[in-house]
């Protein structure tokens, strides 16, 4: 797909147009980005932007005082700091559930008990990620608000 951006002071709105020849699942994606208003992550490959859709992130980490979007197969550096990415996302189905960390709850496949009143989140691809004793109960709270289900 080729995308061409062009900026001109003088519109009274910004204004998008796309030609296709048939409609496709990418297609359908662009024109749910440009008609909503989730927030737009992008993420940096090689000196290059890379939109990053919310779905498809498992979790944002922090370390040395960079931030990161983990997808199933990428690693990307994003830019904003983990307070105002989880404001930013909490509407979006991402929860912060440690001091460096921020899950899409949407990638969780279950959640276990740990010792010292701590959770474990398996993700579907995997991975695990610990939620602290801080911020367990507003975890538990968000996943009752946003998937109806209470987890001991």
């Amino acid at each position: 797909m080729q995308i061409k951006l062009f900026q001109e002071e003088t519109l009274d709105e910004d204004r998008a147009e796309i030609y296709y020849r048939e409609m496709t699942e990418q297609i359908e994606k662009v024109c749910q980005l440009l008609e909503g208003s989730k927030p737009q992550l992008y993420g940096l490959e090689d000196g290059e932007q890379i939109l990053l859709t919310l779905d498809e992130i498992y979790y944002i980490d922090t370390v040395d005082k960079k931030t990161f979007a983990y997808l199933k197969e990428h690693v990307y550096q994003i830019q904003g700091s983990l307070s105002f990415l989880e404001s930013a996302l909490s509407n979006h189905g991402f929860c912060r559930i440690s001091k460096a960390n921020i899950v899409n709850i949407q990638s969780i496949k279950r959640v276990k008990s740990e010792p010292n009143m701590r959770l474990k989140v398996v993700l579907n691809n995997q991975e695990e990620l610990v939620i602290s004793r801080y911020y367990r109960k507003s975890f538990q709270n968000y996943l009752t608000k946003v998937r109806g289900i209470l987890h001991d």
